[in-house]
């Protein structure tokens, strides 16, 4: 049909997530885990706004031995904010970032990555002892829990006053391998984030810092420093409009806070200048398009004017003189000749001067 282009085809409704849910919870009852995963992959195709989705299909993952998707569901998980979690206690896990780690060190440990395993298992532990959950049951591998809570803090610290010194020395790249170890043994520490991030902000590693700034926010929403440090990373990556929201709202928290007011300010202008450049580059897009028109006017106008006729003037003439239905006796009177009209009367003088020469010859020769 020549009108079948303006139909509009009906639009298909995206997938329902309780339906997806319901299905896949129904698929591992029978412990069909690739059911469950291709509904997984549904539900975490659409905009997630929750971790449970990617917790689950990592644990449908793991039954399928699919190791290197549980390390990045694993990862995604971390990246949200941490929530109560019930239905695992058995594993020691009373959180989703819990969870998300004993799933994480388990896959490391069949991909032969022990060390990671360890890490991880590592995190998981000081993030329980951390909320006071941590139990000390029978199946902990550590006989004393809450003695080895202690000295793993004690370390972390420790690699951080390593840290400081070097910092103090302008040694970032020692400072930040000095950072990162402590952060093996106490992950939750927004201190040890904080000095990481300030380091590989001196080494202009913006992708890593900002993580690390996040880290801050997330775990002390109140240190000003984490939207500090957020603030001056975006500003770096030339993301002004974000970091000038983010100095906002640290200037909120510390109104009288110097070092966040200059930054402030700075962005502001930043701001400010951009969007001067784009009113003036408007402007003059605008004026350019103006004087594109009048200058194709203008040509169109002496185009015009090349077609019309010759005006020759005879400056004696009282006739009355016309245009256009106006009838005046002006003291100038302009008579319109095309140049063919004049380059032909040229010829016809010059033929008849011939003419008449030849004439005269003849007359002469007879006589």
């Amino acid at each position: 049909m020549v009108f079948s282009f303006f139909k509009q085809e009906p639009q298909v409704p995206p997938p329902d997530p309780t339906l997806l849910l319901a299905e896949a919870q129904e698929f591992l009852k029978v412990d069909n885990y690739e059911g469950a995963l291709a509904k997984f992959d549904e539900l975490c195709a659409l905009p997630v706004q929750s971790p449970l989705p990617l917790l689950s299909r990592a644990t449908c993952r793991l039954q399928l031995k699919k190791y290197e998707g549980v390390v990045e569901d694993c990862e995604k998980v971390l990246k949200f904010l941490n929530s109560d979690l019930e239905g695992h206690a058995e594993e020691g896990c009373t959180t989703v970032h819990s969870l998300a780690l004993m799933r994480m060190a388990k896959a490391y440990k069949e991909l032969g990555r022990l060390d990671d395993s360890k890490s991880a298992l590592m995190r998981k532990n000081a993030l329980e002892h951390k909320l006071g959950r941590d139990r000390g049951d029978a199946n902990s591998d550590e006989p004393d829990a809450e003695a080895n809570a202690v000295k793993e803090r004690q370390t972390a610290e420790e690699w951080k006053e390593k840290g400081n010194v070097e910092y103090k020395k302008e040694n970032w790249a020692a400072a930040l391998d000095l950072y990162k170890n402590g952060l093996a043994y106490d992950m939750y520490n927004a201190k040890l984030h904080g000095n990481a991030c300030m380091a590989l902000i001196k080494l202009k590693r913006w992708t890593q810092a900002i993580k690390h700034a996040e880290q801050c926010i997330a775990l002390e929403p109140k240190w000003v420093k984490g939207y500090y440090m957020k603030g001056l990373i975006l500003s770096n990556e030339s993301k002004i409009e974000q970091a000038r929201d983010v100095l906002c709202q640290a200037a909120k928290m510390e109104p009288q806070n110097a070092q966040i007011k200059s930054l402030l300010d700075e962005v502001e202008q930043r701001v400010e200048y951009v969007e001067s450049r784009l009113r003036r580059r408007k402007n003059q897009n605008a004026k350019n398009t103006n004087a594109s028109d009048a200058q194709k006017h203008k040509a169109s106008d002496s185009g015009n004017e090349n077609e019309k006729q010759e005006h020759i003037e005879d400056v004696d003439s009282d006739e009355e003189y016309c245009d256009d239905g106006n009838c005046r006796t002006p003291k100038t009177i302009k008579l319109r000749v095309t140049r063919k009209q004049v380059f032909e009367t040229i010829i016809e003088l010059g033929a008849a001067v011939v003419g008449v020469a030849i004439v005269w010859w003849l007359s002469k020769v007879s006589y």
